[in-house]
């Protein structure tokens, strides 16, 4: 990413402050309101959730 946020864990692409994935931009973040972006912060949110909903579901679960 081509940002500068000290809250930003780049090992996991976590943000510290709000403790979820980070979404530049997003409510909370140090960067809202202070740039813009193409695709608003809401939109990139939910498409991260709908990803990690998809994840989940793909990962096998083992038999009883």
């Amino acid at each position: 990413m081509s940002f500068s946020c000290p809250h930003f864990c780049p090992d996991e692409e976590h943000c510290l402050r709000l403790k979820t994935d980070c979404v530049p931009g997003r409510r909370g973040c140090v960067l809202e309101g202070r740039a813009v972006f193409a695709v608003p912060a809401d939109v990139r949110v939910r498409e991260k959730e709908e990803e990690k909903r998809q994840r989940r579901l793909e990962i096998p679960r083992d038999p009883p």
